[in-house]
């Protein structure tokens, strides 16, 4: 069975299942990258250049067309993709969402090219659509003859559309929960350590934050949400991993408020374990436009509960309330009686983290995707097992 994926530009959580997939006997993968990212690219959001200390390329077999990402660079995007699908002749393609012009096209050209497509992207219901955007998206979604579902609202979105039930296969959003866990392990010795370093007591409960510093992760609510726990006495201490553009703001807003915070400043793959190891629980306060989030994940792998906005696409999938953690709704107050419930039940807190592990290990992993993609293969292609 010949698989082609087609996407955008090589990430670097799903590196891991391309080399898992390639190393699938029923299988000959070739993945279609539009382009690489140089430094600067890569680090839009962060505020910095860089490029991933993880291999993104090995393991696999792939091409790069070397087209940008630009509205008039779709026309060259599709004559290299059709020179590039003829001459790998796939049994069927799996394609990425569609977040860019180019990925759009991808889908009417299968067509004329009779390939059969998959598609396992990210969009949920959670985002309200004009009339004329959930047009758009039916027609789509015509083209596509079966679909990986990562998660509870994203097969939503995909029912609310007019896709038969048949034509989904469930899969998963996950991370490489074997590095994540053997990164937890191998320095769990080090928690104290990091805790004395960024300046935390013991008594301390220590919120973290991963990611970008942008507008809509909404990482200023953490700030003034501690701030109004601490204003009754709660011990709460954050730590900000990541970069971006609001990090000067949320330094001097957490100055402001009297709110004692860490910043790590941008952390790579190998480094994530300073992020987790420290912390008590994870918040992820982001609005609609975090379509899962998958440092949610990362964070029950390393045995955190977890709070996140009920805007967040993950929440319906990993968070159990009382049992992996909380979803709040609404702005500071909200965010603030969700960790306010998780303080005052912090004797639980490790057990609610190692639910969240089992969870993520069990329903959100590597295999779980992969058994989905299977099923949707057999679907389309007389005669796959």
């Amino acid at each position: 069975m010949k698989l082609v994926i087609i996407t955008t530009h090589p990430i670097q959580y799903m590196a891991p299942w391309f080399r898992a997939l390639a190393r699938e006997q029923s299988l000959e993968l070739e993945v279609i990258f539009f382009r690489e990212l140089n430094s600067v690219q890569q680090g839009v959001g962060f505020g910095q250049a860089f490029q991933w200390d993880v291999p993104l390329r090995q393991g696999y077999s792939s091409r790069v067309l070397g087209v940008p990402a630009r509205l008039k660079a779709v026309p060259k995007l599709l004559m290299c993709l059709r020179r590039a699908v003829r001459e790998i002749g796939p049994d069927t393609v799996l394609i990425t969402g569609w977040n860019e012009p180019g990925l759009l096209a991808a889908y009417p050209l299968m067509r004329l090219l009779g390939v059969l497509v998959i598609l396992r992207g990210e969009s949920n219901t959670l985002r309200p659509r004009t009339s004329s955007v959930k047009l758009f998206h039916r027609i789509l979604l015509s083209f596509v003859s079966a679909v990986v579902v990562i998660g509870k609202v994203n097969y939503q979105f995909y029912r609310d559309n007019g896709v038969a039930e048949d034509k989904l296969f469930p899969g998963a959003y996950f991370v490489e929960s074997e590095r994540m866990i053997e990164m937890a392990g191998a320095h769990a010795a080090d928690r104290e350590l990091m805790r004395s370093e960024y300046g935390f007591a013991g008594d301390d409960f220590v919120f973290v934050f991963v990611g970008k510093h942008v507008a809509f992760k909404r990482p200023m609510l953490l700030v003034e949400a501690s701030a109004m726990l601490r204003q009754k006495g709660w011990p709460v201490r954050l730590l900000f991993a990541g970069s971006g553009e609001l990090t000067d703001t949320l330094k001097q807003r957490a100055s402001g408020l009297n709110v004692p915070a860490h910043f790590t400043g941008f952390l790579n793959q190998t480094e994530m374990w300073k992020a987790y190891v420290p912390a008590d629980a994870f918040v992820l306060p982001s609005t609609n436009g975090e379509t899962w989030g998958l440092v949610t994940n990362e964070a029950m792998l390393f045995g955190l509960p977890v709070i996140v906005s009920d805007q967040v696409g993950c929440g319906p999938d990993l968070v159990l309330e009382d049992e992996t953690g909380y979803i709040f709704t609404g702005e500071a107050e909200g965010l603030a009686e969700a960790m306010e419930r998780l303080l005052k039940n912090r004797n639980r807190a490790a057990a609610m983290g190692k639910a969240g592990r089992s969870l993520v290990l069990e329903k959100y992993s590597m295999p779980v995707a992969t058994a989905g993609l299977k099923s949707a293969l057999r679907h389309v292609c007389d005669g796959y097992k």
